[in-house]
């Protein structure tokens, strides 16, 4: 039971990261001029996005495993 909980836990987690880099993408990609901007944002916005939740999900992940 406490292992199906620390996996909702951190499904939980996930969904919440993506939901803010989806949100910080949309927001750099509708203040961008240009269709090349705006595709180099929202490659950038995915990255940064990945790079600044990545190690605060492995954390989580390592502490409910």
């Amino acid at each position: 039971m406490k292992a199906l909980l620390s996996l909702l836990s951190l499904f939980a987690l996930s969904l919440i990261a993506t939901g803010l880099i989806g949100l910080l993408t949309l927001t750099l990609a509708n203040a961008a001029p240009t269709l090349e901007i705006r595709v180099l944002v929202v490659i950038g916005a995915v990255l940064g996005g990945y790079v600044l939740m990545q190690p605060l999900l492995n954390r989580v992940a390592r502490r409910l495993g």
